[in-house]
Formats: structure tokens, C-alpha cells, sequence
């Protein structure tokens, strides 16, 4: 006669599902999304302005990145002549579908206002550039924030900013949190 084998009745099964959605009920409302696409919005913008300082250093030549309202196109620019010529790489970068860069009803840093601070430009659009020295072609701020902050002054606490340096081409990463920014993200 073949041993009986353990198992779980249906009852039991039921408990655990009904404990795992009352789990959830609770804890779903607590999960931010736009927060979470706007930290991640946050990281790969910054990575991707310490990558183009980076590789401006290594390869000894400039690297430009060129925003619009969407994201930004990193371009490589071998020859330094500040545009894109056949041959030279241009990689896209999409910001997520909730994100958008804007000052989201924060207060400004520096005084700068503007979105993308940026006042030279490539192609009809803002761009920073970063030389063989790593130095930046200027200072200025990037302000990124989540769709509902761009669309209401209320959720301010959603709005992040880099700021670069032009001398060292540093990035610092600010977070608007109680009225005031806060350096970190």
C-alpha cells in the first residue's frame, strides 16, 4: 500500500489567497510608480552625461548630447565641429512614458528656470558638450519630474535636477523634497 503524501487541502490554498490579497490591497496604493520611473529616468540621464564625459576623455574628442522635449541624442562628434557628419555614432536615449523634463512647479536652482538650461544649440536644440579635458561647454541644470507634476504645482516632491559643472564637467544630483532641494537621489 503506497504511503499517503503530504499536501494542502483547499481550504488552506483558499486562506492563503484570500491573506495575499488583502496584502495587496493594502500595500498597491502604497507603490509609486511615476516615483520609480522617475529615480530610474534620473539614473540612466546622469549615466548617460558621465558616459559622454567619459568616453570625451578616453577618445580625446567632443561628445555633445542634444535634448528635446522626448530625451536626448548622444552624439560623437570625432571632429569636434559641434555637429553630426555621416560616420559619426548617434545614440538615442527615449525618457520613460511618465517622465518629462520639467521643473514641475519647483523652486529653481541657480535662478535657472528653464527645463534644459542649456543656451547653446545643435540641430535647432539645447546641447551640452563636453570637451577632451572633460570640462562641460557650460553650466547649467536639467530638471526631470513626473507627468503629474508637470501637470499640477502639488506634486513637486516629484521633480529631480542635475546640475553641471562647467570647469570639471561634475554632474550633482538634487532631489525637491519638503520645499527645498536636497542633494542626492
Amino acid at each position: 500500500m503506497p504511503l499517503p503524501q503530504a499536501a494542502f487541502t483547499l481550504i488552506e490554498l483558499l486562506t492563503v489567497l484570500a491573506v495575499a490579497g488583502i496584502l495587496m490591497l493594502i500595500v498597491a496604493p502604497r507603490i509609486d510608480v511615476p516615483r520609480f520611473q522617475l529615480d530610474a529616468a534620473m539614473r540612466e540621464v546622469g549615466s548617460a552625461i558621465a558616459v559622454a564625459r567619459g568616453r570625451a576623455i578616453l577618445r580625446q574628442h567632443d561628445y555633445v548630447l542634444i535634448f528635446d522635449e522626448n530625451g536626448f541624442v548622444l552624439l560623437e562628434d570625432s571632429n569636434n565641429n559641434g555637429k553630426s557628419d555621416p560616420g559619426e555614432e548617434r545614440r538615442t536615449v527615449q525618457l520613460p512614458e511618465r517622465v518629462r523634463f520639467d521643473r514641475g512647479g519647483a523652486t529653481p536652482i541657480l535662478g535657472l528656470t528653464e527645463a534644459i538650461s542649456f543656451t547653446k544649440m545643435v540641430e535647432g536644440r539645447p546641447a551640452l558638450t563636453f570637451h577632451r579635458n572633460g570640462a562641460a561647454s557650460e553650466e547649467g541644470v536639467i530638471y526631470l519630474t513626473s507627468l503629474r507634476a508637470a501637470r499640477a504645482d502639488d506634486s513637486s516632491q516629484d521633480t529631480r535636477a542635475l546640475q553641471i559643472e562647467r570647469a570639471t564637467g561634475r554632474v550633482r544630483c538634487f532631489t525637491y523634497r519638503t520645499l527645498a532641494w536636497q542633494e542626492g537621489c
